[in-house]
């Protein structure tokens, strides 16, 4: 297994051309959509909207296994926080402490966004950091699977319930966001994508063709063109701290053992053998 640093550097310098000129930049937000996006949101009272949060791209994005690209695209719904102009570089340095930190203590979203990158590499859900790490052939130290996958939101912008992080997101907006998105995914072109939220298989099926069921949770799909295997499972921190459905909150539920871990190697083993 190795990487391609430089070609990742690449698709993150076109991605961020992108987002100046279309979503976010040096001359500040500039989204052409954010006045009916925010008009939908904010027909709920206590409603807060926070524009502009972009992606986090990993700097070995670009990983070959077995002579084959093996690229890694969690996507989910909205980041859910209140707070804006957050730039792709931004986004990066916020996983960091996510990254070197002790992996008992992340939160589920994020315990569980760990659990299923060691599946997508070939690794068990765990609490070892050790687990974490991939030995690439051109690093000269192990490279932490965090900073070797892709964090995109299908929205761009957060509609949330004033102080808390429970979604107020709205139809117009995931429309609205779909054509950044598109752009987002042919860029990056995504191997694997796993999706983290039960709303959003629906919400992006506007930019989904060829669809294909090869498992109950599990697709080959063209997504904005781009051919990809495509996991389907709700957030991992979905419905709370104790819903069988919440698969972040330990290494070990019977939602991450039973049908994220299957679908994921499942993925893994269809794409090794085409």
């Amino acid at each position: 297994m190795h990487s391609d640093p430089e070609r990742t550097r690449l698709r993150i310098a076109e991605l961020d051309r992108y987002m100046s000129a279309h979503v976010l930049g040096d001359g500040g937000f500039r989204c052409s959509k954010e006045a009916a996006c925010r008009a939908s949101a904010l027909r709920r009272q206590g409603t807060s909207f926070w524009r502009g949060q972009l992606s986090h791209v990993g700097h070995h994005y670009d990983i070959v296994e077995n002579g084959r690209p093996w690229r890694v695209l969690v996507l989910g719904m909205e980041t859910g926080r209140e707070r804006e102009h957050v730039t792709l570089a931004e986004r990066r340095s916020e996983q960091q402490p996510v990254i070197d930190g002790d992996p008992r203590s992340r939160k589920p979203h994020m315990k569980g966004t760990a659990s299923a990158l060691r599946l997508a590499f070939g690794r068990e859900p765990g609490s070892d950091r050790r687990g974490e790490m991939l030995d690439l052939a051109n690093t000269p130290r192990p490279v932490h699977v965090m900073d070797a996958y892709a964090l995109v939101n299908v929205r761009l912008c957060s509609a949330v319930a004033t102080g808390t992080t429970a979604s107020r997101g709205t139809a117009v907006m995931t429309a609205n966001c779909l054509p950044h998105l598109a752009v987002t995914v042919r860029i990056l072109e995504p191997t694997l994508c796993v999706l983290q939220s039960r709303p959003a298989r629906a919400g992006i099926d506007p930019i989904v063709t060829r669809a294909r069921t090869l498992a109950p949770n599990l697709e080959h799909v063209h997504l904005a063109g781009a051919p990809v295997y495509l996991a389907s499972f709700g957030h991992p921190h979905q419905m709370g701290p104790h819903s069988s459905l919440n698969w972040g909150r330990s290494f070990s539920t019977p939602y991450l053992d039973g049908v994220v871990a299957p679908t994921i190697r499942a993925a893994r083993d269809l794409y090794q053998g085409a």
